[in-house]
């Protein structure tokens, strides 16, 4: 009995690799999962030099500065937590911000967009200083 079952199934595999399909071309690019903004909290002007970082478990990735939009995460999804900093502001963190991959013959994450505005620190905190703060405040 065996022996029969296995010939069919093989049968059946064997008939679905005969099936003729187009080809399908899909584009040649990494699409970015994370595109951030970061804004001044009092006056709403971007800040277009901060140091933005995602972060998912271990892995950590510095996000890259495009005019003043910073994106990351290419080709990569999961759960992150997207942190931004610079001197003079209070630094800030956005925990689960989801990145999925899309669906189809041709997938790619899809972005997702994160505004984070930075309020002015007292006492003009350094961003280092700041960073590490953040750091030792993570659950």
């Amino acid at each position: 009995m065996k022996p029969i079952l296995l010939c069919l199934a093989a049968a059946a595999c064997l008939a679905g690799c005969t099936e003729e399909r187009e080809p399908i071309a899909c584009a040649a690019y990494a699409a970015a999962g994370l595109s951030v903004t970061v804004t001044n909290a009092d006056n709403g002007q971007p800040i277009c030099d901060a140091t933005v970082t995602a972060t998912e478990g271990a892995y950590s990735e510095k996000l890259f500065a495009v005019g003043c939009t910073y994106t990351g995460a290419y080709e990569r999804a999961g759960t992150y937590v997207v942190r931004a900093s610079r001197d003079g502001f209070a630094p800030k963190a956005v925990a689960s911000v989801k990145v999925v991959m899309g669906g189809g013959d041709c997938p790619h994450v899809q972005e997702t967009k994160v505004a984070v505005s930075l309020a002015t620190a007292v006492g003009l905190v350094p961003a280092r200083l700041a960073q590490e703060a953040l750091r030792r405040e993570e659950p």
